[in-house]
């Protein structure tokens, strides 16, 4: 989609700027583990995303709910688009622990790395960080969260 400036003087509106660039998508990411297939259940897993020209920006969500197989090993979720060879990619991850209330959070890092067409993340501090898992940054359960968003060129 070409970029069309508005004209002098209107108003810049969310409508406006999804007119100009696109408007966000609805996806379903693929959720895996490295040892043993998790599986959703009754939770919810849910991705959205926009690509701009040759970048994409990416939001996924996963809620745990009673049913939810959380498997085993490190985890990895489908990206919309196929990211580019060239380089890898950094974005956020964010964790919440539901049973430890406002203090169980965790930060990390989302990687997208060169040419993949999956995201993974990384929890923890300098020098001590491990992938995200079914054991880290929590052992998961009904409630908990996972959130990574991010932005990588497109292949």
């Amino acid at each position: 989609m070409a970029y069309i400036p508005p004209p002098v003087g209107r108003r810049t509106t969310s409508g406006l700027y999804a007119s100009m660039v696109g408007a966000w998508k609805d996806y379903t990411p693929t959720w895996t583990a490295s040892s043993s297939a998790p599986s959703v259940a009754n939770g919810s897993l849910t991705g959205r995303y926009v690509q701009l020209g040759g970048v994409v920006h990416f939001a996924i969500k996963l809620t745990g709910g009673s049913g939810t197989n959380w498997g085993s090993g490190t985890y990895s979720f489908a990206l919309p688009v196929p990211a580019a060879a060239g380089t890898d990619m950094i974005g956020d991850c964010f964790t919440g622990d539901s049973s430890a209330g406002s203090a169980g959070y965790s930060t990390g890092i989302a990687l997208v790395g060169a040419g993949s067409a999956t995201v993974s993340a990384y929890i923890g501090g300098k020098n001590a960080s491990s992938a995200l898992s079914n054991a880290n940054p929590q052992t998961f359960a009904s409630g908990d969260r996972i959130w990574l968003t991010g932005a990588y060129e497109a292949a």
